[in-house]
């Protein structure tokens, strides 16, 4: 079974020693290493807005048959709590930093044994009851284009790049280059 749940980044002062804080900061080291581990060149900032999938049973996915989806509600979970967390296994993730009036999808990972499983959908379609048309964008690796095309983003051509507002272009300024070349999507 997985979860899908969002994170809550806003972390207790140093001061604030309840059950609840100790959670809340393991579960967002885990987070953090999870990046550290797939994704070291990702900078989680706890202004972000974060999901995550988490799974329960190590033996929900069957890592020899890429086709062992598991996408009913008899095997999956939608959920915003956080009981429980710290004894399961992360096994994607996704970002969205708030850029000014604007959104950047950011930092989408599934685990590497679990790819070619659907999770990554899964992440989208969590996350966008929350995300703005037109005002919401993200940088990808042009092989991943169909993916996003899938949940309603679409590629802005080189032609087209001169819309992009200046905030989500000088991110997409720092973040391209030729040895990691990007393309720019913005939710339809």
């Amino acid at each position: 079974m997985i979860n899908i749940r969002w994170v809550d980044t806003n972390l207790p002062t140093q001061y604030e020693h309840s059950t609840a804080s100790l959670q809340q900061k393991k579960q967002w080291s885990a987070i953090k290493l999870f990046y550290r581990q797939h994704m070291a060149y990702a900078r989680v900032s706890s202004k972000e807005s974060v999901a995550v999938i988490y799974q329960d049973d190590a033996k929900a996915f069957d890592t020899a048959n890429p086709q062992a989806v598991p996408h009913n509600e008899a095997n999956s979970t939608i959920t915003s709590g956080r009981e429980g967390l710290e004894s399961r296994e992360i096994i994607a993730a996704v970002r969205i930093k708030h850029v000014g009036q604007y959104q950047l999808i950011s930092g989408l990972l599934v685990a590497p044994h679990l790819r070619g499983k659907k999770l990554a959908t899964q992440l989208l379609q969590f996350i966008a009851p929350t995300l703005v048309a037109q005002k919401c964008f993200l940088f990808t690796d042009i092989s991943l284009q169909a993916l996003y095309q899938q949940q309603q983003f679409q590629w802005l051509q080189p032609a087209h790049i001169a819309q992009v507002p200046a905030e989500i272009m000088q991110l997409y300024q720092r973040y391209h280059s030729e040895s990691r070349p990007l393309i720019i999507m913005q939710l339809s």
